[in-house]
């Protein structure tokens, strides 16, 4: 009998490090996600079962579980990488509107996978359909720009025009910007361009409420003539620019809401019939 119980708690104590083992590795190196959308065309297609690397610039790590009580924003943490972001990554974020499209929150269940466009300190712009970052060109998949920038006909409802949605500013798919992408430190004149372009991430960032009133910007009864982002943030875009709900509609990012960057397509199956694609298989995310 003593023998079996022994047995018996070998297995278990095996089962319970590898869980162990299993919860700390997807913590901070990796984790895996189902592709459900063909936003990510033609780098990731719908059925893909990716693998994420939390590893290079740092795996994101909660300071508390308050808001899993209280629905408060989630504290976060970065673990030291050894990798900047750079242009070109495909990362996995969280969906940056949990409660309405009128404030910056994170949707903790529900995830986006983009393309890095714009970094901090980078100037954005959209012309003839084509990405600039800093003036030069080069930057997400180049064919579907050249396509809308040519486009002459009618747009599907809903995807040409782009933040921040204001017929005063005019932006659309086709002709966008230039929008600077904040860092952490960077300081911003205040007026109501700026206020229409960053209102909602500074309200994110301070908790304080804007308005804007005879060409001036207000917090409350004081006026804002300057501001200082607190944050680093990027500007994610698909692949499939025609169907990509990307910061081109949803605006920028911020660095806690990013997870990972998404390295291997492991495994893909069609969403259709359910039969694997096989093609797909350790297929590497470039």
């Amino acid at each position: 009998m003593k023998k079996v119980i022994k047995t018996l708690l070998q297995y278990v104590a095996v089962i319970v490090v590898s869980l162990l083992i299993a919860a700390v590795l997807r913590l901070f190196v990796v984790d895996f996600y189902s592709i459900p959308s063909d936003s990510m065309e033609p780098a990731i297609e719908p059925g893909d079962f990716i693998l994420v690397d939390k590893l290079s610039f740092g795996a994101r790590m909660y300071r508390n579980f308050d808001f899993l009580e209280d629905g408060t924003e989630p504290e976060t943490w970065r673990v030291k990488g050894f990798a900047p972001i750079r242009h070109g990554d495909v990362l996995v974020f969280n969906f940056p509107y949990s409660g309405g499209w009128n404030k910056i929150s994170m949707h903790l269940s529900r995830f986006y996978v983009k393309r890095c466009i714009g970094l901090p300190g980078d100037t954005l712009q959209i012309r003839h359909g084509f990405y600039e970052i800093n003036g030069e060109r080069g930057y997400g998949n180049l064919r579907d720009q050249q396509f809308i920038g040519e486009f002459r006909g009618e747009f599907p409802p809903g995807i040409f025009r782009t933040i921040p949605f204001d017929p005063r500013v005019g932006w659309n798919i086709q002709n966008m910007g230039p929008l600077y992408v904040p860092r952490a430190g960077d300081r911003v004149p205040m007026d109501t361009l700026a206020c229409r372009l960053y209102g909602k991430m500074m309200e994110y960032e301070s908790g304080m409420r804007l308005r804007e009133q005879e060409g001036k910007v207000y917090a409350g009864d004081s006026l804002v003539q300057e501001y200082t982002f607190r944050k680093n943030w990027y500007f994610m875009g698909g692949d499939n620019m025609w169907n990509s709900q990307d910061s081109r509609y949803i605006g920028l990012i911020p660095e806690e809401f990013l997870i990972g960057k998404a390295i291997l397509v492991l495994t893909s199956k069609d969403p259709d019939t359910g039969s694997y694609q096989w093609r797909r298989f350790f297929k590497r995310i470039k």
